[in-house]
């Protein structure tokens, strides 16, 4: 069940990120990271690749907690703990690759400066 709400939420927060992309960054919404907020083109970057990864995660989540509720009993609380292991695991890989996205892209905007 906690992998369906969360697949929701990552839904919802994919949402967030669409619409503040399109504005200049900011201290309230969005994927506010050190590096994402230093330019411009990271903070667009920042917030249209974590989208795609959260509407990935979300729509991946919802099928897997579905099949979960359809097969699986909740008949003890270790299935509680594995759900939330994979959705922490699920947020961290998020956060890595996009701010391994933004480190590629930082790169290769100190690159192009210094030719």
């Amino acid at each position: 069940m906690l992998i369906l709400i969360c697949g929701i939420g990552h839904l919802m927060a994919c949402l967030i990120l669409k619409t503040s992309e399109s504005g200049s960054s900011n201290r309230i919404v969005g994927y506010r990271t050190k590096r994402s907020m230093k330019n411009k083109a990271l903070w667009k970057l920042g917030q249209s690749y974590a989208a795609k990864l959260l509407v990935l995660a979300g729509v991946m989540h919802i099928v897997i907690g579905g099949i979960v509720l359809l097969f699986f009993r909740y008949e003890n609380e270790f299935y509680l703990f594995v759900e939330l292991l994979w959705v922490i695991i699920s947020l961290f890989m998020i956060y890595g690759l996009t701010e391994w996205k933004l480190k590629r892209k930082e790169e290769e905007i100190i690159t192009e400066r210094e030719r």
